[in-house]
């Protein structure tokens, strides 16, 4: 056995491992989305809606690393209750309107 045998079944089993992870915090992210939409899915709430970390990374289709550093630049507001952080969806929004791509008039 060469040195690149076991190297390359390494490579070959981290790659597994790694399409197994994206699964499974997918399945989570579904699980957390179905669990707080129960508790917050309420018309009267809705301006007070608070959002998981896990739910704002699937709304806006980003990883949790690029939300957190949003977060704690200030980029989007937050709360924290104890050790979780939310994010209300009024908050999101307006930072997604901030955000909004306009391209300009000579383009």
């Amino acid at each position: 056995m060469t040195d690149k045998e076991p190297l390359g079944r390494l490579k070959k089993t981290l790659t597994k491992h790694r399409k197994a992870l994206e699964e499974l915090e997918s399945a989570l992210l579904e699980f957390e989305e179905a669990a707080d939409g129960e508790v917050l899915d309420r018309p009267e709430s809705r301006d007070f809606e608070l959002l998981s970390i896990p739910q704002v990374c699937q709304r806006l289709d980003m990883g949790k690393s690029w939300v957190y550093r949003r977060i704690h630049e200030g980029e989007i507001p937050s709360v924290k209750l104890g050790r979780t952080i939310k994010v209300r969806r009024p908050d999101l929004e307006n930072y997604l309107e901030k955000h909004r791509y306009r391209p300009s008039e000579g383009a």
